[in-house]
């Protein structure tokens, strides 16, 4: 992970909580839209705040072990989004770095990019750029479909990353990433959560990022820290 930047957790969840969680970011989305035109890509941010299931989800034993295994034994949920792609689409997402959407201090933190449904080439797997990461945060400019820091021209396309159902993609906030387009007949789903350690704060206005939601207290669950001065609310 330090060299690469990414390391890969293969088929971590199975069909059973895999449909558990699809129908919730699903009910989620039908509940919140804003509108009811069709969309290329669905993103549904901040699901784990206002829905239940997701949150416990979140909070289980998996994702205390990942994250305090890289960031330490007191972490943070600080971003969460579904990220669904609709079939036959012709849009990539650009080459990017999660931490250009909201530069923060300590960086970087850690993404964790889970597939729902098979991620292939065909569907719009994620692709990585290995060792990107080292060159901390770099500049970024306006694209089609979002920021971008490289171009899909360039030489240097990184690597196909295609894993299945269940499994997680493990990378550094600096790491170079993008998505291909989904040239299939399914939608390809994908749940995204990032983790940081408590006390984050915006690299531009050091103010202390709100609303995050407690993972792991001294390598513990928010749950099996009651009572033992441990806050299991957001903080």
């Amino acid at each position: 992970m330090n060299e690469q930047g990414f390391t890969i957790l293969p088929r971590v969840f199975g069909p059973p909580d895999l449909a558990r969680l699809d129908a919730a970011l699903t009910d989620f989305w039908e509940t919140n839209r804003r509108d009811s035109n069709p969309r290329e890509v669905i993103f549904g941010q901040k699901v784990a705040e206002r829905c239940d299931i997701v949150r416990n989800f979140v909070q289980r034993q998996e994702f205390i072990d990942i994250s305090t295994a890289f960031l330490g034994p007191d972490t943070d949920l600080y971003f969460n989004q579904m990220v669904y792609k609709s079939p036959e689409g012709n849009k990539p997402f650009s080459w990017h770095q999660d931490d250009a959407y909201g530069p923060v201090e300590p960086s970087p933190y850690l993404t964790v990019w889970m597939a729902i449904t098979d991620a292939t080439v065909e569907n719009g797997c994620v692709s990585v750029l290995p060792g990107s990461h080292k060159q901390g945060l770099v500049e970024h400019h306006d694209s089609e479909f979002g920021l971008a820091c490289r171009s899909h021209d360039d030489p240097n396309q990184g690597v196909l990353v295609p894993v299945p159902a269940g499994s997680l993609i493990c990378f550094w906030s600096t790491m170079m990433h993008k998505s291909g387009p989904n040239l299939s007949s399914g939608t390809r789903k994908a749940f995204v959560m990032q983790f940081c350690p408590p006390g984050t704060r915006h690299k531009a206005s050091g103010m202390l990022i709100k609303s995050r939601i407690a993972v792991a207290r001294d390598k513990k669950g928010p749950r099996q820290c009651i009572g033992e001065g441990q806050d299991p609310q957001p903080t």
